[in-house]
């Protein structure tokens, strides 16, 4: 799709990156500085399989949940006709859980089915396990793009993919979101959400090198690159975006966690592989042709 205009983005290629590494430290010192806010699933907690005498709101049950301070506290239905659900709240006394069974009788009457503890060790399993599961991708990925195009353009995406990743952690951090099972689900969505923006930009790119004219500048073809894919990447994310809000707003409390990482994960991303992920090839590019050329490093 080509647009009305034609915008130089690799004019100020040193501007974008400097607010790309504004984001990291930002990013990084939410990691490290603020701490990530792990939920239920990867500290562990207390579950509650609780039998209701006819069919209750989630609302009802975290009205109750919320004035025990136990916020972080998940509800899932179990079976049909809403009446059994499965509660885990974080770790409590057994004084506490006495308090708390003595509160749900206000939703309804119910049969207490089961009580148990959650290991935290599965948590820690599921970290592992999501861990494995970016590096396998991150290696897959850079097989991919330097198979389908070039190594450049795969160093390229998985730069910009890690400025994604860190940025979207941190934020996520800084606003003390909880992280739970959704979190890792919303991580793993961004990083193959973004690697398909990144994708159709490169295919864009390599497809013009092809059609490069005579004396054309390297710059001026992937600048007509990019605005040829803006609107497409806009419209896309614009998309997705209006379907995480609205998420957001009625989706519930189960995935608000969720939906705010993909919203950030989706902007940046969209950002990195616009105005990050090509000029970083660019500028690799460029320096390689120009020592093939024996011409002195581009400034």
């Amino acid at each position: 799709m080509t647009t009305s205009f034609h915008w130089d983005f690799l004019k100020n290629w040193k501007v974008w990156f400097g607010v790309s590494g504004l984001l990291l430290l930002v990013g990084l010192f939410g990691i490290f500085v603020r701490g990530l806010n792990y939920g239920i699933d990867f500290t562990g907690g207390t579950q509650f399989d609780l039998k209701f005498s006819h069919a209750i709101s989630t609302v009802s049950v975290r009205r109750v949940l919320d004035s025990q301070h136990l916020n972080q506290s998940t509800i899932v239905y179990i079976g049909k006709g809403n009446r059994e659900v499965l509660i885990t709240t974080p770790t409590i006394s057994e004084h506490e859980r006495g308090v708390l069974l003595t509160q749900m009788k206000t939703v309804a009457p119910y049969q207490e089915v089961s009580t148990s503890r959650v290991s935290s060790i599965i948590g820690q399993q599921t970290e592992r396990t999501a861990l494995l599961a970016v590096v396998l991708a991150t290696v897959a990925i850079i097989l991919y793009i330097t198979i389908r195009f070039e190594f450049r353009f795969a160093m390229a995406g998985i730069i910009a993919l890690l400025l994604d990743v860190i940025v979207t952690v941190g934020m996520v951090a800084l606003i003390h979101v909880v992280l739970t099972k959704y979190f890792i689900m919303a991580v793993l969505t961004i990083f193959g959400y973004s690697m398909n923006d990144r994708i159709i930009v490169f295919d864009r790119i390599r497809e013009n090198l092809h059609k490069q004219r005579k004396n054309e500048p390297l710059e001026e073809v992937v600048n007509r690159s990019l605005n040829q894919v803006l609107m497409r990447s806009i419209n896309t994310s614009t998309t997705v975006m209006l379907a995480l809000a609205a998420l957001l707003a009625l989706g519930g409390s189960s995935i608000r966690d969720f939906s705010v990482t993909m919203l950030i994960g989706v902007f940046f991303g969209t950002f990195t592989s616009l105005f990050i992920a090509s000029p970083v090839w660019f500028l690799w590019r460029k320096r390689d042709d120009a020592h093939r050329k024996g011409a002195p490093k581009p400034a």
